[in-house]
């Protein structure tokens, strides 16, 4: 039997899989590594902690299923997150992550030089500490020597192609993640190299996500208990690797909700009209484009419900997420008055304003807690549709959800989410998406593939939205813009305390 080998590089963890050419799963391994805090808004990882922990999951899985019949490696990784590595191949720092907020005044100061609607035109990109050309800006401020010595800057999966094969690439789909690249023209943007105080030659080669980068080297094979010479294909970000495993084209728009939200619509052009709120960057398809839009807190909320408010429930080992399905299915459209903005950690998409905090709105002595986390998952839901109407004010077509991740485990909280959308949602049965994203693209790389978009698709459940519940909502939706506009003036005072 043929099988893919696919390692996804995570934010919190490692995760390799053996996949058969139709795409089940035949053995996985997931393993967990730290990320260090060394000061308050720094969040760093140790690149060798990706790689020991893939080495460990390659052999754990090798053995589960199987060594014999591995014909190719497929890569996927968390985005933005860079690591700087000199002409021996040894890591020169910690990466810094995407999720590290230290490079704040070099945004502001990359979008005073060049013009935030300068760089949104040419990258598809919002000016933010997230993105990369913003942590090397501030390594030229604050350790120089860094730059200097740094052979090539590499992402996630980027170095562990690098450790397989010997070979530094990346593709479009992580190089348009780096606020350094023309999205148009699919070339680095020098303007802004010269700015930061990198040159071109410190990155990868530019590849597509389908090509193969390189060979498994012989002394690492031996290492893996592979056999050497498995290509090993370029693959790409975890976003669009799982919209492409979730089979996002067309007016399908991907919502994946875990710690935090996603959501998505592929476009084979950049949109004539990109309005300024979204990013738009390289699909791991070729000549397509991601659209996308960020909600930094949706999940965490809800462990912050069940840790703050089911405390009791959790200490006694109850499913404490099937309890607040329960109890936010007891109350009614509308959470009886309560209404929730979800901006716990500031606000990306829609609104773009770091200030912005969360707010329960509507408290009186006759609510539950019943009604608070139903207002949790009705207050998420509106802002994915304030996010799926920018979409369509650019011309896209949403017609369906395809609903991913944890999230997309609760049936009430699609209810909740069809209601309020108007629109169909739809819960899949796709496995590890990104990595199943990651093994079309070497299957496909390699030949055993014709096309990389699956015509069959297997459907756990639906929802049709309720035409009663979705007029209560949309009340209750323009409520909720309201009040994010009543309320947006105090944050910036808030955040004096």
């Amino acid at each position: 039997m043929e099988k893919i080998l696919t390692i996804d590089i995570g934010t919190t963890a490692c995760k390799v899989i053996v996949f058969d050419l139709e795409g089940n799963i035949l053995a996985k391994a997931n393993r967990e590594y730290p990320t260090y805090t060394p000061q308050i808004e720094w969040a760093e990882q140790d690149p060798l902690d990706w790689w020991n922990e893939a080495v460990e999951g390659i052999k754990e899985v090798a053995q589960a299923a199987g060594a014999d019949g591995i014909v190719a490696i497929g890569l996927s990784s968390q985005r933005e997150t860079v690591v700087p590595i000199d002409r021996e191949g040894n890591v020169l720092s910690r990466a810094i992550s995407w999720m590290d907020r230290r490079s704040r005044l070099e945004a502001e100061e990359i979008s005073r030089q060049f013009g935030k609607d300068t760089i949104h035109k040419i990258t598809g990109l919002i000016p933010d500490s997230t993105f990369t050309a913003t942590k090397l800006l501030w390594l030229k401020k604050h350790q120089p020597e860094i730059l200097q010595k740094a052979h090539v800057f590499l992402q996630p999966k980027e170095f562990i192609g690098y450790m397989l094969t010997g070979e530094a690439a990346t593709d479009h789909s992580l190089a348009s993640r780096t606020m350094m690249f023309d999205i148009n023209k699919r070339q680095w943007w020098e303007d802004i190299f010269e700015f930061v105080g990198v040159k071109t030659s410190q990155f990868p080669r530019l590849c597509y996500a389908d090509e193969i980068i390189g060979y498994l080297k012989e002394d690492v094979a031996k290492i893996l208990g592979l056999k050497s010479r498995i290509p090993v294909v370029s693959g790409g970000g975890d976003r669009p690797l799982e919209a492409l495993g979730a089979g996002i084209v067309g007016s399908r728009v991907m919502e994946s909700t875990g710690t935090a939200t996603n959501v998505s619509m592929s476009s084979n052009k950049v949109p004539e009209n990109l309005d300024p709120r979204v990013v738009c960057s390289c699909h791991v398809i070729r000549d397509h484009y991601l659209i996308e839009q960020g909600i930094t807190t949706s999940g965490t909320i809800l462990r912050w419900i069940r840790d703050n408010f089911y405390r009791g429930e959790k200490e006694k080992g109850k499913n404490v997420y099937e309890l607040i399905d329960n109890e936010a299915e007891s109350s009614s459209p509308g959470a009886n008055g309560v209404v929730l903005l979800p901006f716990f950690m500031g606000s990306r998409a829609t609104r773009w304003n770091p200030d912005a905090k969360g707010v329960l709105f509507g408290l009186t002595l006759t609510h539950s807690r019943a009604d608070v986390a139903r207002a949790v998952l009705e207050g998420i839901s509106y802002e994915i549709r304030a996010c799926i109407e920018i979409l369509e004010s650019m011309g896209l077509r949403a017609e369906s959800i395809v609903s991913m991740g944890g999230g997309a485990k609760s049936r009430v909280w699609s209810r909740i989410k069809a209601d309020i959308l108007g629109k169909k949602v739809v819960v899949e049965k796709v496995q590890e998406a990104a990595s199943k994203g990651a093994m079309l693209l070497a299957s496909y790389a390699i030949g055993a593939r014709e096309s990389l978009i699956e015509e069959k698709r297997e459907v756990l459940f639906e929802y049709q939205p309720d035409s009663k519940n979705h007029e209560i909502y949309n009340r209750v939706y323009e409520i909720y813009n309201q009040l994010y506009n009543s309320v947006s003036s105090l944050y910036p005072k808030l955040s004096q305390y």
